[in-house]
């Protein structure tokens, strides 16, 4: 088959996964529009945003995932400390462990690994949730009643998750840091107390805040994004698998993206 044959097909795909993507990212941001518009505007037009659902969702977002966000961040923790610490044995530095784990969990590893659980534990539920929703027609039956979906589904889901992945990723950072701690003082012999004081010298406020920052825009596509993905739904059951799914990839690439350009402009453009 010549190449000639071939080019309208292949540079029909390309657009049409283009328009795809711009489609799908375009919805996104328009159901974040919506549902901040409910969240800001909604107390002055007389139809806020339930706080009572909030506060459920934050407890499901935060108290609820801190076992598995704690394990996780334990052993990360307990990875980057061999893994730094032998680089850094070869070089006669062993004493700096505690500068790596502090900066390098609470600036990037902390934030990225939470979020990445919270896309599996938090994100999936959300779809299949608003999937089983749409399937059961019961988005329908509120849009009868004059009750919007965004206001009473996506609102609460998406203040959560900004909120409290924050919280639960500087948990998290903290717990991290402890198995580097944990690393340091068996493996390569060093005291809690020199660990400490690298680490405490190293890291600053900025690294902190900037952490944060990120967690939070990872909150925000996890909500918004599990959300919208569970709208997307088509079918009974088998719909309802794939868009969760789907919503699990999407999100973790999302935030891989994000958190690229967070850093760029964190760390050479902000400073």
């Amino acid at each position: 088959m010549s190449t000639a044959e071939t080019s309208p097909g292949f540079v029909a795909s390309i657009g049409g996964l283009t328009l795809s993507v711009l489609r799908f990212v375009g919805g996104v941001f328009l159901l974040l529009g919506d549902a901040l518009a409910h969240t800001l505007t909604g107390p002055f037009r007389g139809r806020p945003v339930r706080i009572k659902e909030v506060f459920r969702q934050a407890g499901r977002v935060g108290p609820g995932s801190l076992g598995v966000v704690f394990l996780v961040n334990f052993f990360i923790g307990v990875i980057l400390a061999l893994i730094g610490g032998k680089l850094l044995l070869k070089l006669g530095f062993t004493r700096y462990v505690g500068d790596l784990m502090s900066v390098g969990v609470v600036l990037e590893l902390g934030p990225l690994l939470t979020g990445i659980i919270m896309t599996g534990y938090i994100g999936a539920a959300f779809a299949a949730e608003i999937a089983t929703m749409v399937v059961a027609e019961e988005t329908t039956a509120m849009q009868t009643m004059a009750l919007n979906p965004t206001r009473y589904l996506v609102a609460p889901r998406v203040i959560a998750t900004m909120l409290m992945i924050p919280c639960v990723t500087l948990l998290g950072d903290v717990v991290g840091i402890i198995g580097g701690l944990a690393v340091a003082v068996s493996v390569l012999n060093l005291s809690p107390q020199l660990f400490f004081d690298q680490a405490w010298a190293s890291l600053e406020a900025d690294f902190v805040w900037r952490g944060l920052l990120k967690a939070s825009v990872f909150g925000v596509i996890i909500g918004t994004v599990g959300c919208y993905q569970g709208f997307r739904v088509k079918g009974g059951a088998e719909g309802v698998g794939r868009v969760t799914t789907e919503a699990v990839v999407t999100i973790i690439i999302a935030i891989i993206i994000t958190d690229a350009i967070l850093n760029y402009f964190l760390l050479f453009r902000l400073n």
